[in-house]
């Protein structure tokens, strides 16, 4: 399916508008995503996708058994459309005060000295490297999260562009027999209740692939015992509910709009819904995933 710019364009302005009316949520956050978002929106517009004809793909009946189509590192992305977004995010941050903006300048500084490249950057988020992000983290300790953000806010465009045409390559099947998004492997970001079934999806924390989960299940470490399972909401955030796992400990949040007239946009979603990670980290429970913005 072809992506619909103006579409998604008028859908954001909407959640935004909606997300401006949360009294926890500061202005000056808002701003930034805003202007992120409309960044990322353009240049998903015009990414270039190109999937590798040596590319490894597993085979349908190993997506069926749980395994992921491609490995994370090995995930195709538009890396002249990536460094550039990366400039724009860059300059993006160092027009605000304080540790955000000097973290920018930092990354700028060693971009600029060639102690830093943007390949090299992106190349460590595709794996994971907590080791780099970590030192990162240690070298700019008021904003330890500011070159991780960076780095998924500059690939996410081409990533979920990616994801869009290998989506194409999954078998028919109705539910995956794990929590894990079929096409990359990484656990879910946020999921949701659809159509008058109840239907459950997860929106993928990297790709941003939608895809069904069993409803009645941890997509965390797959227990289904019932009297492990459960949720709660919370008066002041209708349409939001926490499932948590007693085995686990974990949790994920879960949209169910489907009788209210809300837009639904997952990556903003999980902010317009930041109280319920108050509620539920006071409660001894724990995230799996970043946030959607990686913090």
């Amino acid at each position: 399916m072809e992506f619909n710019v103006e579409e998604a364009g008028r859908l954001l302005d909407k959640k935004l508008a909606q997300l401006r009316g949360k009294s926890y949520i500061s202005e000056e956050l808002i701003n930034l995503l805003d202007e992120v978002a409309h960044l990322q929106l353009a240049a998903r517009a015009e990414v270039k996708v190109s999937i590798p004809d040596e590319l490894e793909i597993a085979s349908p009946e190993q997506i069926i058994q749980g395994v992921s189509l491609v490995a994370r590192e090995d995930f195709p992305y538009d890396a002249a459309q990536a460094e550039e977004l990366l400039g724009k995010l860059i300059d993006l941050l160092k027009k605000m005060e304080g540790p955000l903006a000097d973290a920018a300048k930092g990354v700028e500084a060693a971009l600029e000295s060639g102690d830093l490249t943007a390949e090299g950057l992106f190349s460590k988020y595709m794996q994971d490297d907590s080791t780099f992000f970590g030192s990162w983290a240690e070298r700019c300790p008021d904003a330890p999260k500011a070159i991780a953000f960076l780095a998924f806010a500059s690939l996410a465009p081409s990533i979920e562009a990616t994801a869009a045409v290998l989506s194409l390559s999954l078998p028919d099947m109705k539910v995956p027999a794990v929590g894990t998004c079929p096409i990359c492997g990484s656990l879910p970001l946020i999921s949701s209740l659809e159509e008058k079934e109840g239907f459950r999806h997860a929106t993928c924390s990297f790709c941003r692939h939608d895809y069904r989960i069993k409803r009645l299940a941890c997509p965390v470490c797959g227990e289904e015992e019932q009297k492990k399972l459960t949720f709660f909401t919370v008066d002041e955030e209708p349409g939001f509910r926490v499932d948590v796992c007693e085995s686990c400990k974990t949790y994920i949040k879960t949209i169910d709009f489907r009788e209210l007239d809300r837009v639904a946009i997952p990556v903003l979603d999980d902010l317009d819904s930041l109280a319920l990670d108050y509620v539920a980290a006071g409660q001894g429970y724990r995230r799996a995933t970043l946030s959607a913005w990686g913090f």
